[in-house]
């Protein structure tokens, strides 16, 4: 499959990460323009630059190349969290910050798992967080897709270093894409999904989307059945943060029964209970 890598021109961390793909990388221009913008290249892999924010990119995967799109872009937190992270696009419920109500992109477990072993790979400190979030916000889109975030303020989007730090995660990803992996979905759970991140880098499976404690209550089988279709391949099972399912512990094992689903509890199966 072949990626291409989008960032905003609204976004500094996205431009920063451009730019060191640009300087540092090996993208060149490559005589095209999409969006007013540059369109840079490697090795047949393209870079697009869009004016809207990425969040609001509706169905750009129509638009440009590639069977598969990494946004690389700033994230951002009310509580200034410093964090380098990924996620899957997609709204459990409503879409208040793009996207389409109720409904999930298509997730690419794999690519998420190599991007947070990466990560870790080359940051040396523990300043950041490298963390999973939940699935959440827009845009929507047909082809596979995921963020791979700087966060959270301005003084950490523009920072150099970071963006050398994300470029090289970048550039890794497409040079070496992963073999598939048992994939899953995880109930439970805060934003920034320890059980989530901890699968990731603790265990041979890899997580498409994250349904967040705080939105467990949207969550039916009509979701469920969605997040599953749209895990991307491989999928195996849902794994259950047991504790950070509260009051909804017996209404999702009804809807994990209802559709036949493996489950494990995830404090299981690292002896946490």
């Amino acid at each position: 499959m072949k990626p291409s890598i989008v960032v905003s021109s609204q976004d500094p961390a996205g431009i920063n990460i451009r730019d060191v793909l640009v300087e540092l990388q090996g993208f060149t221009d490559s005589g095209t323009i999409f969006n007013t913008f540059p369109v840079y290249s490697k090795e047949g892999i393209n870079l697009y630059t869009i004016k809207e924010r990425t969040i609001d990119a509706e169905h750009v995967d129509e638009d440009i190349d590639g069977d598969f799109i990494i946004f690389v872009t700033k994230h951002q937190a009310e509580s200034g969290k410093k964090c380098l992270c990924v996620h899957t696009p997609g709204n459990w419920a409503k879409a208040e910050v793009g996207g389409k109500d109720k409904t999930l992109c298509t997730a690419m477990p794999a690519m998420m798992k190599s991007a947070l072993k990466k990560i870790l790979s080359i940051y040396d400190g523990d300043e950041f967080d490298i963390t999973m979030e939940c699935t959440h916000h827009g845009p929507e889109l047909k082809k596979p897709c995921l963020f791979i975030e700087i966060g959270s303020t301005e003084e950490e989007w523009s920072r150099k270093d970071l963006g050398k730090i994300m470029a090289n995660v970048v550039n890794f990803l497409i040079m070496n894409p992963p073999t598939k992996k048992k994939g899953v979905v995880v109930i439970g759970g805060g934003h920034y999904n320890q059980v989530a991140t901890k699968v990731m880098l603790k265990t041979d499976y890899a997580v498409g989307h994250v349904c967040p404690k705080h939105l467990l209550s949207v969550l039916d089988e009509e979701m469920l059945r969605q997040a599953i279709e749209k895990n991307g391949n491989n999928f195996e099972m849902v794994i259950l943060d047991w504790k950070g399912l509260g009051s909804e512990k017996q209404r999702i094992m009804d809807i994990i029964g209802s559709l036949g689903l493996n489950h494990e509890r995830y404090q299981k199966m690292i002896h946490e209970e």
